[in-house]
């Protein structure tokens, strides 16, 4: 089916006052309603719940009490207009205009199934002397699931003869519809409340050379359907006060199962994988409320562990879960090809789900013992010396960096020398995303000349510069975001591939002014900056990626109304205050182009893990290759410039042959 429906959809649908009449996409009777005026749209044959919504209708943030076509079927319990009183009232809110569903169901709400329904239904017997077609194919099927004759008499099953749909079609045993639906033995699972048989769904039991026949059709009076054996944590009718645990299951023949291992407060979801959990459970969450645990025991396929997902949304923190055997989708599986002491095992070692979101001492007690110890990953150096060392030494934890600095400070520049430093001395891999460097040739040239240290390579062959373009080819890469927008999901989509292709450590956005993030009325420029950052960030720390963002500072203020600006500090990066608080490190680069001295600055604001380096200063002094030498002290730079000659890093960092 279609995520959502135009009224083109349906060509021939047909007048019929208020509404429109047309054939269900999903079950194929003309049954669905559609609202002339509101566009809601619902199918009122039993059992089926294809409801929402046509798109031509669609309006922005406009609320109505029917879900839209394709909502998740695992919605809050507590979500408004879940609710639903029969088909009659919903599609009489529809046709008003008015949001459907305003009053919740109760189960007085259900409406007992026809004397003519409860009359073609056979009640199970025990009698040995049956010559009762129906009743022999009901005890063959049962016995053949492991189900005994008296667990299935305690729950009221029946027999007949009805048409079903769907499944194997017993003729020829190929797996195709059976649209027009075909004459089986049936057992019937009435489902009662307060007592009062309210629904009835048909199983064909039908045996055949390739097993049974998997073909299904019910009866039910009211939509939505109720739980199957709801009835047995009705509170009218046993004496407890509140229910221990709860069996939730995904089918009829599961609660069979369990009913025959012992347990008696077992229900199955109304409609199977299918089911959508905020109405049938609609009218009986004061009885659920009751319940202290619920073992939610789903099959194995994948519309099984969709349904255990939504179940476990519904439900929260109540739900414990089982494991199957390995060849066993259901429970119903385990009960035939293990017996009920196996069921009973599954059952009682049913737990909570781990999740990453909790982590208990226990588990994590050999890292805290290594950590104790001093065995722990210590960090690096990043290539510039100990004065740098002391304020940025990074572990390859990964996490957020945000650059700053004024515009022309040489930001950039600088993070060219960083990042040489650390393909060449760590052997670090580093992405690059340079939106203000269009051509990439000339910048990948530039990292050779800085990693040689020099300034002109014309007299290098191509011999003596192929070994460093082979390293740089091994180390880095660049991103050049021509065919998708530069959103933080293309972005991280890219650098996902990069870090298939090479062990990524480093992955450079300069700047993060040309990043396109969804601002809009729901979303302001300041949500979007920190839902890019907390994207950045965890996506770092899952992979061991440190993201560093270049990031310009706000329109700074003049001192004293000079020409001097104010410093830059965590708080006057544009746009957001989540700049400084999500990040992992911050630091700004300052040039200082002054007649007696001349150097640059790196002011480190922010470490967020400060036992290996702590905020301050660092001093360097640029060397014409583009290398970037550390200096204790201005004094120390104002000597150098009047002649004394200091060490520098002049040595290429490859091993290569000069000229």
């Amino acid at each position: 089916m279609k995520p959502f429906y135009y009224l083109s959809d349906f060509p021939e649908r047909r007048r019929a006052g208020k509404n429109y009449i047309a054939e269900c996409p999903k079950c194929g009777k003309k049954h669905l309603a559609i609202s002339r005026d509101t566009g809601l749209y619902c199918c009122f044959y039993a059992g089926c719940d294809f409801h929402g919504k046509l798109k031509d209708f669609w309006t922005e943030r406009r609320s109505t009490g029917w879900q839209d076509a394709g909502s998740p079927a695992g919605a809050s319990p507590m979500a408004k207009g879940s609710a639903g009183k029969g088909e009659t009232g919903g599609m009489a809110s529809a046709g008003g205009g008015n949001a459907a569903f305003e009053v919740s169901m109760i189960p007085e709400d259900y409406k007992r199934l026809s004397p003519e329904v409860i009359a073609k239904i056979k009640p199970l017997t025990d009698d040995p002397e049956t010559s009762d077609t129906g009743q022999l194919a009901a005890r063959r099927y049962l016995a053949d699931m492991g189900i005994s004759l008296k667990t299935a008499i305690d729950a009221r099953i029946g027999c007949l003869v009805h048409r079903c749909f769907g499944g194997k079609d017993s003729k020829d045993g190929k797996d195709k519809k059976n649209a027009a639906g075909m004459m089986y033995q049936c057992i019937a699972y009435v489902n009662y409340i307060n007592g009062q048989p309210v629904n009835v769904k048909y199983r064909s039991c039908d045996a055949t050379a390739s097993g049974y026949t998997k073909c299904w059709s019910q009866d039910s009076p009211t939509t939505p359907c109720p739980p199957y054996n709801i009835d047995c944590i009705n509170p009218l009718l046993i004496a407890e006060e509140n229910i221990p645990r709860l069996i939730v299951t995904e089918g009829e023949r599961d609660v069979l199962t369990l009913r025959e291992a012992g347990y008696p407060y077992v229900i199955s979801v109304p409609n199977g994988a299918a089911s959508d959990l905020s109405k049938g459970f609609e009218a009986f969450r004061p009885w659920l409320d009751r319940v202290q645990e619920l073992v939610i025991c789903g099959d194995s396929d994948l519309p099984g562990r969709t349904l255990v997902k939504h179940l476990a949304d519904y439900f929260g923190t109540r739900c414990l879960f089982t494991v199957l055997p390995g060849g066993c989708k259901d429970i119903s599986d385990v009960l035939v090809a293990y017996g009920a002491d196996v069921v009973r095992e599954i059952i009682g070692s049913a737990c909570p789900h781990h999740t990453s979101d909790i982590i208990t001492v226990r588990e994590r007690a050999d890292g805290i013992m290594d950590v104790l110890n001093g065995n722990y990953d210590h960090g690096y150096d990043v290539g510039h010396g100990p004065l740098t060392d002391r304020v940025f030494h990074p572990t390859d934890q990964g996490g957020l960096i945000i650059v700053t600095g004024k515009p022309n400070c040489g930001k950039t520049d600088f993070l060219n020398d960083l990042t040489c430093r650390l393909m060449a001395k760590t052997g670090r891999n580093v992405c690059y995303l340079s939106f203000e460097v269009p051509d990439k040739d000339k910048h990948m040239a530039n990292l050779i000349r800085l990693m040689l240290g020099k300034v002109n390579t014309a007299a290098y062959t191509r011999e003596q510069l192929q070994p460093i373009v082979s390293f740089l080819d091994g180390h880095m890469v660049h991103l050049d975001l021509h065919e998708v927008s530069p959103t933080p999901a293309n972005i991280i989509e890219r650098a996902e591939r990069v870090k298939r292709a090479m062990p990524l450590k480093y992955l450079i956005i300069d700047p993060y002014l040309f990043m396109e993030m969804e601002t809009g009325r729901y979303n302001t420029e300041t949500q979007a900056i920190k839902g890019m950052l907390t994207q950045m960030q965890a996506w770092g720390r899952n992979n061991g990626v440190w993201v560093i963002i270049v990031a310009h500072p706000r329109s700074l203020k003049k001192l004293n109304g000079k020409n001097e600006l104010e410093e830059i500090d965590m708080y006057t990066i544009s746009g957001s205050a989540n700049w400084a608080n999500l990040a992992d490190f911050i630091f700004s680069i300052s040039r200082i182009e002054e007649p007696d001295r001349s150097y640059t600055r790196l002011d480190m604001l922010k470490v967020r893990e400060q036992d290996l380096c702590r905020t301050g200063s660092v001093l360097f002094v640029r060397q014409p290759c583009g290398r970037y030498d550390e200096r204790e002290s201005e004094e120390q730079i104002m000597t150098e410039m009047q002649g004394k000659v200091l060490n520098k890093d002049r040595l290429p960092w490859m091993g290569l042959v000069t000229p």
